[in-house]
C-alpha cells in the first residue's frame, strides 16, 4: 500500500475519522474527544497506543492499513481508556491480560462498528465476557497465530482512570439517547466499569472454604448439566449461602442505589447462591431470598423503610436465624450494639462514612 501520510496528514485524518465516529458511534465520539490525536515515528509504538491523555498513531502503520481497520483501531484506543483495563490487572502476567483485555475491547468495538479487523484478536465466544473471565481462558484456548496485540499498551494513572470513570458518567448523562443506543451487554460491562465491584469473591473466600469443612458433601443437582440430560451433584464449593442486610434508612437514601448495584456484583461473583436480603431501617422491614433460579432485579427492586435506623433487629434476625456471615450496607449512622453476634460480620460502608465507629466486624469501603 502507497504512503498515504505524513504525521501531519495523519492527524487530519483522524480528526475526520472522528467526525465520521460522531455519525455512527455517538456514545464513542464524544469520549474520544477526551483524547489529543498524536502522529509518531520510529519502533517506540509501532503501532498505536494511548496514555489516558492521547491517542499515538504510527504513520507507518497508519500506511499499511485500510480505512476501515484505522477507525476500528481509533475506536479500540478510545474503549481501554473506558474500561480502565490497567487497574484492573492486579498482578496478572502481563502479556496474557494484555491479550485478554484486546479480546474483551475488540469484542465492544465489533459491536459497535460491525466490523473486526482479521489481524485482530476476537473470539464470538467472548462476546459478552470480561478481561476477567477471558483471562483463564486463554490457558487453554488456542489462538490463531495471524492475530495478536493491535496496539502498545501504555499504563493509565489512577488519577486519569478517576477522570474516564467520570468522563463516561457525563457522557451517559449528556445524552439518554446515545446512552440507550449501545448494546445491552456493553451497558453492563460499563456499569462495572463506572461503579467497580468489590471484590466479593476474595472478601467472602473463607466463608465459602467454612462450607467445605469435614466430609465431601453434596448438593441438589447442578443446574449447569440438567439441559445435557446429566443430573450430576454439585458440590459445596460451587455454592455460598449468607443474609445481607440493606439499611433503608433515611440517612442512606442517596446511597442505596450503589448498595444495590454492589450486592448485584456479589450475586454475579458466585456460580450457586442463596442469599437472604434483610430490608431494615429502624425494624425489618422486607425480607427476600434471592437464587439462581430467583434472582435480583435491580430495576424492579422496591425499597422499603426510609424512617430512622437500628442495627440491633437485623442482628437478633441472625442470632435466631443462623447463616455463614452477614454483610450490612449502611453508612453507620446509628448505636452499634457493644455486644457482637455470633455470625461473622462484614460492614461495607460509603468510603465518606469513615469506619472509626465501627468497634467489632471486618470494615468495607464502597465510593459513592
Amino acid at each position: 500500500m502507497s504512503e498515504r501520510f505524513n504525521e501531519t496528514s495523519l492527524v487530519n485524518q483522524l480528526e475526520r475519522d472522528r467526525g465520521l465516529l460522531l455519525l455512527q458511534q455517538p456514545f464513542t465520539a464524544a469520549l474520544s474527544l477526551r483524547l489529543q490525536l498524536n502522529a509518531v515515528k520510529g519502533n517506540d509504538i509501532p503501532t498505536a497506543a494511548t496514555d489516558g491523555r492521547s491517542v499515538f498513531f504510527n504513520v507507518d502503520f497508519a500506511n499499511r492499513i485500510d480505512d476501515k481497520t484505522r477507525q476500528f483501531v481509533l475506536c479500540h484506543e478510545v474503549w481501554h481508556c473506558v474500561m480502565g483495563h490497567f487497574s484492573r490487572q492486579q498482578g496478572r502476567e502481563h502479556q496474557r491480560w494484555n491479550r485478554a483485555v484486546d479480546y474483551e475491547v475488540n469484542s465492544i468495538v465489533k459491536q459497535l462498528l460491525g466490523f473486526v479487523p482479521p489481524q485482530a484478536l476476537y473470539r464470538y465466544e467472548y462476546k459478552e465476557l470480561s478481561a476477567e473471565q477471558i483471562y483463564p481462558r486463554l490457558m487453554v484456548d488456542e489462538e490463531k497465530p495471524e492475530q495478536g496485540v493491535l496496539d502498545t499498551h501504555l499504563p493509565i494513572n489512577s488519577e486519569q482512570q478517576q477522570r474516564w470513570r467520570e468522563y463516561v458518567q457525563q457522557a451517559k448523562l449528556a445524552n439518554a439517547a446515545h446512552w440507550s443506543s449501545l448494546p445491552g451487554n456493553v451497558k453492563k460491562q460499563l456499569e462495572q466499569v463506572v461503579s467497580p465491584s468489590l471484590p466479593w469473591q476474595h472478601l467472602l473466600q473463607r466463608f465459602v472454604q467454612r462450607q467445605l469443612i469435614g466430609e465431601r458433601q453434596w448438593l441438589p443437582p447442578s443446574r449447569r448439566h440438567i439441559h445435557r440430560g446429566l443430573y450430576l451433584p454439585r458440590q459445596r464449593s460451587d455454592f455460598i449461602e449468607l443474609t445481607v442486610a440493606l439499611d433503608t434508612s433515611g440517612s442512606c437514601s442517596d446511597e442505596l442505589a450503589v448498595f444495590l448495584q454492589q450486592l448485584s456484583h456479589l450475586l454475579a461473583a458466585f456460580q450457586d447462591y442463596r442469599v437472604t436480603v434483610l430490608q431494615c431501617d429502624r425494624r425489618i422491614q422486607h425480607i427476600d431470598t434471592f437464587t439462581p433460579d430467583s434472582p435480583l432485579n435491580a430495576d424492579s427492586f422496591t425499597a422499603k423503610g426510609f424512617g430512622g435506623t437500628a442495627f440491633k433487629p437485623v442482628l437478633d434476625y441472625v442470632d435466631k436465624h443462623p447463616t455463614n456471615a452477614l454483610i450490612y450496607f449502611t453508612d453507620g449512622c446509628a448505636e452499634i450494639p457493644t455486644k457482637p453476634p455470633q455470625t461473622p460480620l462484614l460492614w461495607v460502608l460509603p468510603e465518606t462514612a469513615g469506619n472509626d465507629r465501627i468497634p467489632w466486624g471486618e470494615v468495607a469501603t464502597i465510593s459513592t
